[in-house]
């Protein structure tokens, strides 16, 4: 009898004691970072919930969640309840997270307290995360383009990383399109390393503190509590840099400022202005300036280098601005066009003045002049009409006679039928105005002509030279016109922007990229597109060249 009572207590499963743990995932934060805070209850039931008002001085709590889950290991009954809080710190210092105290079937249960350690600075947090940000300059001029580096060291797995740089009093171009976290050796440790660098432009001089740089992304949760029934098994963290202070130096001049690497300035004639040309002939002038090494500041206005003038009238459209970047990765340029349609008003020899703009030279630090010389231009009078040099002609008033007139019954019978005649006859005009077939033009490149040329492309510049042949044909969009403007006058521009743009990357040496998926998502965006621009281009956001 008494073996057998023995086997039922050695088989009866045992129910542990019950408890109230607080845990965190991380004791060492820096300000602004997230982390979080799991209380788990075990074997035992509460009699309502956590309190985490006494948290809030000291801490912002984003969102909390709750669990329950029964397990039976070895003959031993577990039961748990987990509720979980994310958190993000407010202010710095040691701070204590306080025993919970919770109410339960057993009795009030308490945890114990936690000491939290919150810096103002970038720390190694005890999960192993850290976030550093480098600038490639401390002390640039205002305007100055210089590159700002975010970069994050983890072990273990985090999930779609977000980077966000800081944007007070600058000007911030991502340089890559996505990150590649990669694995190094770091103080004989393996770690890996994710990062994001951009170009950053300083818009006021001065002592400039940037805001700290941040890096979001999913992180894996806990193991050690982890069964069917408990969350989700990645959560939202947020990861704070230390901020930088920059000593951005004002202009060296009271000319326009403009700090840059290079600055050339060409133009081009499609008139022949060697040769007397006559009065009121339109003549074209295309000028083009790149500035290498310009940061995201307003270009220079070149549309504002001819005006009208007593000798001339000018017309000039919107220019066209490309953004790219050097080979070397790190110089940007800017290069922008203007096309001006020049009118000579008077006959005799009229000047064109000189174009000069003034340029902070980085490399000489000096202050450096691009210039186009004065020209003259040669204008003769019209063989249909004598021009002269501002001579006022007299003008002589003819007195007016008016006569009544007077209109017999039959005259004004006349008069309504050919004012109705007028009216049909001009319905009729309009009606056929309106309802023209237009007959269809034929595309002179097919789309399996297209696909079929473009696998075959190896060179980024050739496949280039192809898309802007196509747009070409089938949209009668001017052949040299750049990917971008390509991409403004067609539905989906978004997308197209965004394809381009990887092509413009691997064209200027800024990254390697897959050239045979690269193929199949523009051919089946093109094979999307009608066969007609849009009416109205839809509206694409770049990154900023003219800061408002």
């Amino acid at each position: 009898m008494l073996v057998v009572i023995l086997l039922l207590i050695i088989s009866y499963p045992a129910f542990a004691a019950p408890q109230l743990n607080a845990i965190v995932d991380t004791n060492k934060v820096m300000l602004g970072d997230t982390f979080a805070l799991t209380l788990e209850l075990s074997d035992a039931n509460p009699i309502g919930k956590p309190d985490p008002s006494a948290l809030e001085d000291k801490f912002i709590v984003h969102s909390q969640q709750q669990s329950h889950s029964t397990q039976i290991i070895n003959g031993k009954v577990s039961s748990q309840i987990v509720w979980q809080y994310y958190l993000e710190t407010k202010i710095t210092g040691t701070l204590l997270i306080p025993a919970f105290k919770l109410e339960t079937d057993v009795g009030y249960l308490q945890s114990k307290p936690i000491k939290m350690v919150v810096t103002s600075n970038s720390t190694k947090r005890s999960d192993d995360i850290r976030l550093e940000t480098t600038v490639s300059n401390s002390s640039p001029y205002l305007h100055e383009p210089i590159i700002y580096t975010l970069r994050l060291y983890y072990k273990g797995e985090l999930r779609e990383l977000k980077p966000i740089p800081p944007s007070n009093d600058v000007i911030m171009e991502q340089l890559q399109n996505d990150i590649v976290p990669q694995r190094k050796i770091v103080n004989g440790q393996e770690v890996i390393i994710a990062q994001m660098t951009y170009l950053l432009t300083p818009l006021r001089s001065g002592k400039l503190k940037l805001n700290v740089g941040k890096m979001q992304g999913l992180k894996q949760n806990d193991t050690r509590n982890r069964n069917f029934f408990s969350f989700n098994n990645y959560r939202q963290v947020t990861i704070n840099s230390s901020p930088i202070t920059l000593e951005v130096k004002s202009p060296e001049t009271s000319q326009s400022w403009l700090p840059l690497q290079n600055l050339t300035l060409i133009q081009n004639w499609e008139s022949d202005i060697t040769k007397s040309v006559t009065v009121g002939t339109p003549l074209v002038l295309s000028l083009k300036l790149t500035a290498e090494g310009m940061g995201g500041q307003a270009p220079p206005k070149i549309e504002n280098f001819f005006q009208d003038t007593t000798d001339f009238k000018v017309r000039s459209p919107k220019p066209e601005i490309e953004r790219t970047f050097l080979p070397n990765k790190k110089i940007p340029a800017s290069t922008i066009t203007s096309s001006f349609s020049i009118i000579p008003t008077n006959i005799g020899e009229l000047k064109l003045p000189t174009i000069r703009i003034p340029w902070w030279n980085l490399q000489k630090q000096e202050l450096t002049w691009a210039e186009l010389p004065a020209q003259t231009i040669q204008v003769i009078a019209s063989t249909n009409n004598i021009v002269t040099n501002n001579i006022p002609t007299k003008v002589i008033q003819q007195q007016i006679v008016i006569q009544q007139l007077a209109f017999t019954n039959t005259q004004y019978a006349f008069l309504i039928f050919s004012i109705f005649a007028l009216l049909v006859a001009l319905w009729q005009s309009w009606y056929s105005r309106h309802h023209i077939v237009i007959p269809k033009i034929k595309v002179g490149m097919s789309n399996s002509v297209f696909k079929r040329r473009l696998m075959v492309l190896e060179e980024s510049t050739e496949i280039k030279l192809l898309i802007q042949e196509y747009a070409h044909l089938h949209w009668q969009i001017p052949k040299n016109s750049s990917l971008q403007t390509i991409a403004k006058q067609l539905p989906m521009s978004h997308q197209l922007n965004k394809l381009f743009n990887e092509l413009n990357a691997a064209m200027y040496g800024k990254q390697n990229f897959n050239l045979l998926d690269w193929k199949q998502h523009c051919i089946e965006l093109f094979l999307q597109l009608k066969t007609e621009k849009t009416s109205q281009a839809e509206e694409i956001v770049f990154n900023p060249l003219n800061p408002t």
